[in-house]
């Protein structure tokens, strides 16, 4: 389990302020009331993190009938809202910092984006090949569809 960027940002921001404000004024009584406050910052997003992997992992174990196995051409020919399952070549990353990764995925007959729910389990980068989850939904101003990726593993890398 991880946190995220800003999680890790907030925590440093506000073990700073504590650290200041003892120099300040060096009385240990600060620290007993303040640093059982900065558990829960810590320990709130990777709270969080686990609850919604192992949801997902529910589902999945739960529903895996569900998500068809499909060409990404052809998932044109599928409503918003179809569960699918997609394999393919990873082309490019993002937004991996915070826990909610992007991926541009390519099998040979085409493109799609997939927006995941939660970072997988697996350390995924550019060039492995995987299989993703999830459901078709538009994202933003275009009405291209992407992938709401629920759970994605890796079938090879580099």
């Amino acid at each position: 389990m991880r946190m995220s960027v800003p999680a890790y940002i907030s925590l440093g921001f506000a073990i700073f302020i504590v650290m200041f404000a003892y120099a300040v004024n060096p009385d240990s009584r600060i620290l007993l009331i303040v640093l059982p406050m900065l558990v829960p910052l810590a320990a709130i997003p990777l709270i969080l993190n686990a609850l919604n992997r192992r949801h997902v992992n529910n589902i999945i174990d739960i529903e895996t009938h569900r998500f068809r196995l499909c060409k990404i051409k052809d998932l044109e020919k599928y409503d918003t809202g179809a569960s699918v399952r997609v394999r393919g070549n990873v082309k490019s990353t993002s937004f991996k910092w915070l826990n909610r990764p992007h991926f541009l995925l390519d099998d040979g007959t085409g493109l799609i984006s997939i927006i995941m729910f939660t970072a997988p389990f697996e350390d995924i980068k550019t060039g492995d090949r995987v299989e993703a989850v999830g459901t078709l939904r538009p994202f933003g101003f275009s009405k291209d569809k992407k992938i709401w990726g629920i759970k994605m593993k890796k079938l090879s890398g580099k």
